[in-house]
């Protein structure tokens, strides 16, 4: 009941029946007090007022017979007269007494007792007796002479007197008697008052120390308690009850601290939702991953699937976010259907699933491989949108390919490259090839910080027209000027950094920088268009056309005044995708050409398909051209073919002077190799003066 008052409330209700504990104190005491005043303005006013008229009617009394005997022993009338006067005073006193004393009993406030009542007839009785013989003596004294009233007084009237003074003694005694019993029952009422009086101030302070008792506890225990919680908060115990308290301001703290703990319990919930759990799918995430295989023993083995879905990017452009991310959910559930509960799925980031495989061999896991990729070839409607969803995956097998998590992974994700760089469904670790060594390594983890340095150059190789004898392009190389190692090859670094996917943080700054350098050639006079080799991340990167363009517009360039070189490799990663960027980068105005002819696997319908402007016939093909009937054959038929389908030719790889005379002579429109020139830093490029060819 007093939980559900507010504390204000309860503090007043306490105060309240404090004062009435101490008002009902003091009344008891003020009663108590006005009857012992009562009892005392009796015993003053009746008892004392009686003994007082009964001792004075004994003295009159006593006075009187003394005033007799004088009488009596008085020969001269003369002087008699005066004693007669005082005795009859004396007497009259003595009535008087006797007469108020009866009234003070009949007007006192209880009734007299029966034996006061009888006394006090008595002493009446006696008094008239007395009175009636006292006045015969006194007549014998006047009539028959002092000797005969002598006579008279020693017969009867002494006998009178004796009596009635022993009866007003005896009254006398019988009023102090009473007086004493009433002092004692007013010491006794006192006393009785007095224990009264301390009683109610013990019970008033004990009540008053219960009460107070428990008002400190209905507020102290569920503050304490409140504080326990707050304490158990903040080392982290979010699951403590806390107390439902009442309606007053605690109950409100506690209510408020409940709330808060709700709160703060949803949002660890969450946060540990977001740190545990990808957001998109509903799977776990790589930190999931990690803390699972870790959790793992020392002697545990198995395997680790690193899964990509194919053309996925491409999906994503041609039917927007929301599809590809209703996708992902989809291929999520679906894959997850096959695993066993010691199994484990996590998205790691886009396109890419990881899965840890406890207990499983190589075979085991190329089983779940085909079950995931029959499964996926179950076509899927979006919608109304039917998508036919293939893969790649790679495999890494622990301990044998690694003992910690970040390794497995990052050789599963090579293994799965590998696969689909060989268009394979999947591929392990083992049968990828080896990692790069620990400098290349290295090196890798270096190239952020030296794009930050600047410490990458770029160098460029010219192209020379061969009808026109001059340079009309140059390819832009890029370099890596190490401030301890020198110059680092692009063989050593440029590999690495398209497999880390790093790539795609250089491409940006390669094309600003190129067209940086082209604009300021233009500005001079010079009309020579760079060419920039793009990589295979940079052709399923969607946004690389929007970013070609904004740098085309920022600085001052027509799109024919860029060239974008494509490795035949490159294409084959995503055929699809890669042709939409182009289409896209065609739009632009952009020139495009395909690097590197016939060093991998493109056929030629794609030549028939893509929209290229230029070819370059790899080095291996025209190296030795002049004397190699092969070689030479198939350069010829490559540029009548590029003749025939409105494409330029470049010759890459020249290095005599026979080679350069054949091209020529063969219709070849550009060469670039070292028969012309190297390589060349900007400085030395721009002094370079083309030969006469």
């Amino acid at each position: 009941m007093l939980n559900s008052l507010r504390i204000g409330t309860r503090l007043g209700l306490a105060f309240a029946l404090l004062l009435a504990l101490l008002g009902a104190v003091a009344a008891v005491s003020l009663s108590r007090l006005d009857r012992l005043l009562t009892v005392t303005q009796s015993l003053v006013d009746v008892q004392v007022q009686k003994l007082y008229l009964a001792h004075m009617a004994d003295q009159h009394a006593l006075t009187a017979a003394n005033q007799l005997l004088i009488l009596l022993q008085t020969p001269d009338r003369n002087r008699r007269v005066g004693l007669y006067q005082q005795m009859d005073g004396e007497l009259d006193a003595a009535d008087l007494a006797v007469t108020r004393l009866d009234k003070a009993l009949s007007e006192q406030p209880s009734p007299p007792s029966a034996a006061e009542q009888a006394q006090l007839a008595r002493l009446k009785v006696l008094r008239g007796r007395y009175n009636d013989r006292f006045y015969q003596t006194v007549n014998l004294i006047e009539l028959s002479g002092p000797e005969k009233a002598r006579q008279q007084f020693e017969v009867s009237t002494r006998q009178a007197l004796s009596a009635l003074l022993d009866e007003t003694r005896l009254l006398s005694d019988t009023q102090q008697q009473l007086m004493r019993v009433e002092l004692w029952q007013l010491d006794q009422a006192e006393r009785q008052a007095r224990t009264l009086v301390v009683s109610l101030s013990a019970g008033a302070l004990l009540l008053g120390m219960v009460l107070a008792w428990r008002m400190s506890r209905s507020i102290t225990r569920p503050v304490s308690e409140a504080v326990g919680v707050a304490e158990a908060i903040a080392q982290g115990d979010l699951h403590r009850p806390v107390p439902s308290g009442g309606r007053d301001e605690v109950g409100k703290l506690l209510g408020a601290l409940r709330v808060m703990r709700d709160a703060i319990s949803s949002r660890e919930a969450r946060i540990l939702r977001l740190a545990y759990v990808d957001d998109l799918t509903g799977l776990p995430n790589r930190t999931r991953f990690v803390e699972v295989f870790q959790a793992q023993p020392a002697e545990a083995h198995g395997a680790v699937l690193v899964f990509d879905i194919d053309r996925f990017a491409l999906i994503n452009h041609a039917l927007g976010l929301q599809v590809g991310d209703r996708l992902l959910r989809e291929i999520g559930l679906r894959l997850s259907s096959l695993l066993t509960t010691r199994q484990l799925m996590v998205r790691l980031w886009a396109d890419q699933f990881a899965l840890l495989l406890p207990d499983a061999d190589l075979a085991a896991a190329q089983a779940l491989g085909e079950r995931m990729m029959a499964l996926l070839r179950t076509p899927q409607v979006l919608d109304g949108q039917r998508l036919d969803v293939s893969g790649t995956l790679g495999i890494a097998l622990f301990p044998q390919d690694g003992r910690d998590a970040p390794t497995l992974l990052r050789r599963a994700e090579l293994a799965a490259r590998g696969a689909k760089r060989h268009r394979l469904p999947w591929l392990s670790f083992a049968e990828s090839g080896a990692e790069p060594a620990h400098g290349q390594l290295s090196l890798i983890g270096e190239m952020r910080e030296a794009l930050a340095r600047g410490e990458f150059v770029l160098f460029y190789q010219p192209k020379v027209d061969l009808q026109a004898g001059r340079m009309t392009s140059a390819e832009a190389l890029l370099r890596w000027r190490h401030p301890e190692r020198g110059m680092i090859a692009p063989g050593l670094f440029i590999p690495f950094a398209e497999q880390t996917g790093f790539i795609r943080e250089i491409t940006p700054w390669l094309l600003d920088q190129v067209m940086g350098h082209a604009a300021a050639w233009r500005r001079a006079g010079s009309a020579v268009v760079p060419s920039v080799n793009l990589s295979a991340h940079d052709l399923l990167n969607p946004g690389l056309a929007d970013q070609v363009a904004e740098l085309l517009q920022r600085h001052g360039l027509t799109p024919d005044a860029l060239c974008l070189e494509i490795t035949e490799s490159a294409l084959m990663e995503d055929p699809t995708l890669a042709l939409t960027l182009l289409d896209r980068l065609s739009a632009l105005g952009v020139k495009l050409s395909i690097d590197d002819y016939g060093s991998g696997q493109a056929s030629l319908g794609y030549l028939k398909t893509l929209p290229v402007n230029e070819l370059k016939i790899d080095r291996v093909f025209v190296d030795g051209v002049a004397d190699t009937p092969k070689n030479a054959a198939i350069v010829r038929s490559t540029i009548l073919l590029c003749h025939e389908l409105g494409l330029s030719v470049v010759a890459e790889g020249a290095e005599t002077a026979a080679e350069l005379d054949w091209l020529r002579a063969n219709g070849c429109d550009l060469v670039q190799g070292y028969v012309l020139a190297r390589p060349m830093p900007l400085e030395q490029f721009l002094a370079w003066q083309s030969p006469v060819v």
